[in-house]
């Protein structure tokens, strides 16, 4: 996992926390709903930290702890479509299905603190959308269309 898997100026890195964490948390996408994972997502680049990913036929779930410049930072849930190269993230997917509001899939924050408390957040939002990605759409308006990062 590099340097991120372990201590990081004596405290564990947000990253860290999601690959020890999170497992648990989203182990649901497994046991009831047929994915597979998790798989870690390594390091790219200065701001993705790291993640973890399942995969289920077409699509694959991301979980990823970043930063931006400054103290921008959080964890952002993708739903990809691999075969079609289209993403869209949790909240979009989240309040397009009629579950609730923006608010309830929050993404700032970047301490392992916050990383703990996104994790449970967006573990509870992905067991209400995930239902709904038996028939995936990804022609509606909440859908981007990006190269799916191997």
């Amino acid at each position: 996992m590099g340097s991120l898997g372990g201590e990081l100026m004596g405290k564990r890195s947000p990253a860290h926390v999601l690959w020890t964490e999170g497992p648990a948390a989203f182990s649901f996408l497994v046991d009831q709903h047929g994915f597979t994972g998790p798989h870690t997502i390594e390091p790219s680049g200065y701001t993705e930290h790291g993640g973890i990913r399942y995969e289920r036929g077409k699509l694959s779930i991301e979980i990823d702890v970043w930063s931006g410049y400054g103290s921008d930072r959080g964890v952002t849930t993708t739903v990809w479509v691999r075969e079609r190269s289209a993403c869209a993230g949790l909240r979009a997917l989240y309040v397009a299905c009629g579950l609730g509001p923006e608010r309830d899939v929050p993404e700032g924050g970047g301490s392992g603190h916050v990383v703990r408390k996104r994790i449970g957040e967006h573990s509870a939002a992905l067991r209400k959308v995930v239902p709904h990605l038996v028939d995936v759409d990804p022609q509606a308006p909440v859908w981007t269309f990006l190269p799916f990062p191997v």
